[in-house]
């Protein structure tokens, strides 16, 4: 049976994955080395298109 760091790791590894697949998705193309932005910069980012959109 897989220890718990093996569990958390392969968690962390598949979310990144499926990070980077919803991004190309959504038409980004990034490098897998890149450093992912956290959530609380995005949702600033998406605020402040919704704002110049409205």
């Amino acid at each position: 049976m897989p220890s718990d760091e093996q569990k958390a790791a392969h968690v962390r590894k598949t979310r990144m994955a499926n990070y980077r697949a919803s991004m190309r998705l959504e038409g980004f193309h990034m490098k897998e080395s890149a450093k992912m932005p956290s959530k609380t910069t995005l949702i600033q980012k998406y605020k402040k298109l919704a704002m110049k959109c409205a």
